[in-house]
């Protein structure tokens, strides 16, 4: 067996520099020191470029070096990403090679030649197969979801084979196994042999373990827990490999046509056809809301005079696009008025930066908008109606364990 860990590391735009600097110490300086010191432990990661740009801003260039250090070295496999962490099926395909687009320059300047990404990270994992139409056209061999993509139920698809993606030659799709996955980020695996008397035997079967999940669960979002990575590379009781390796590792191929999923789409949601339940939730009004300010704004950008907005109204944009507004009005089970209202304040804002260009009506609607969604989150709030939704998704998903992480906002 061989262990492809797929890690992913993001802050948002709205975060405060206070928190980037505390995740950033207590998780990934810690991760760069790890790998530095172990030599053979490999890693296929994901940085948004928005979290490099902080790294920077906030002094931890470091951390910055670190990454390129171990990129040179072979350790690091970067992805591809969008770069305010958008979720790219829900986004007009312009908006998302733009977001493809800015990561990559903007992580080329800080990692220079050695961020050349073959695979690509779909914010959340969230698939589609419009969404990968454009990340093949440009120049990317493979994506990376969760497992439920392949018939949407859990367990049903082979960690011994590559896949390639029906309707487009020589793209590939790799499965994160979800189980395995969610053991790590949920803190059940506090010893290496807790981890590999959960593989048992398949250990020393021809297959691979491919885990994705938030690098952050080493060591801020699960404080100590770096020290599971540690002591598997110390022991070398995996060998471990990039995604791209698995081409060469195991050479058997499975055509397949995924489906449309998130890495938190459970199987009740596939079969409602809610595969973005975190994001977009049928019935869910902030979400309408938080959607309908989203979309006035792009369309309205997207018909400009100059077929376009530039400059600090069009960045505002770009970073409005970001993920995290709408997974914490989802009450499935997060939920924060604080995020919710400084992702609708971005939208304003790049509405506000155009207004000269854009029809006086947009504005007026955009401020409508934006006052509707932070007085529903407050009325959620203080009606106790987000603590209802919240207790409902738990009691029908118990699998997510809400009280074994911590996430700051």
């Amino acid at each position: 067996m061989h262990w492809a860990n797929f890690l992913h590391i993001y802050q948002p735009p709205t975060q405060t520099e206070e928190i980037t600097r505390r995740v950033a110490d207590e998780c990934y300086r810690k991760l760069v020191d790890i790998l530095l010191r172990y030599p053979r432990a490999r890693v296929t990661l994901n940085i948004n470029a928005c979290l490099t740009e902080q790294l920077d801003r906030y002094g931890r260039h470091d951390i910055i070096d670190g990454l390129k250090a171990l990129a040179e070295r072979g350790q690091i496999e970067f992805t591809g990403s969008a770069m305010y962490h958008a979720i790219l099926p829900l986004i007009p395909p312009h908006e998302v090679r733009r977001q493809i687009e800015l990561n990559m320059e903007v992580n080329r300047r800080y990692f220079g030649d050695w961020y050349a990404p073959r695979g690509f990270f779909p914010p959340e994992m969230c698939y589609s197969f419009d969404v990968v139409q454009v990340v093949a056209a440009m120049g990317f061999d493979w994506v990376i979801s969760d497992e439920i993509a392949y018939d949407g139920r859990l367990g049903h698809c082979w960690p011994d084979r590559t896949y390639r993606v029906e309707g487009l030659p020589e793209f590939y799709f790799f499965f994160r196994e979800r189980a395995v996955s969610a053991g790590l980020t949920y803190g059940r695996f506090p010893t290496a042999d807790s981890l590999l008397d959960c593989l048992a035997d398949r250990r020393h079967r021809p297959e691979y373990l491919l885990t994705g999940t938030d690098g952050e669960i080493y060591g801020h979002h699960r404080p100590g827990q770096e020290r599971l990575l540690e002591e598997l590379y110390k022991g070398d009781f995996l060998p471990t490999c990039t995604v791209s390796e698995l081409f060469r590792l195991y050479p058997e191929v499975e055509t397949v046509s995924p489906l449309a999923s998130s890495w938190s789409t459970w199987e009740d949601e596939m079969a409602a056809g809610a595969p973005y339940s975190h994001w977009r939730y049928p019935g869910n009004e902030l979400h309408e809301l938080q959607w309908e300010l989203t979309n006035l704004v792009v369309e309205t950008f997207a018909a400009s005079p100059d077929g376009g907005v530039a400059g600090p109204a069009r960045t505002a944009l770009d970073q409005g696009l970001h993920s995290c507004q709408y997974w914490w009005a989802s009450c499935r089970p997060w939920w924060d008025t604080g995020m919710i209202e400084r992702g609708a304040a971005l939208l304003l804002d790049a509405v506000r930066g155009a207004a000269g260009v854009l029809p006086p009506e947009t504005l007026r609607r955009a401020e409508a908008l934006h006052d509707d969604i932070v007085a529903t989150a407050r009325r959620w709030q203080e009606s106790g109606q987000a603590r209802r939704l919240r207790e409902a998704y738990l009691r029908e998903h118990p699998q997510v364990d809400a009280k074994q992480l911590t996430f700051s906002s």
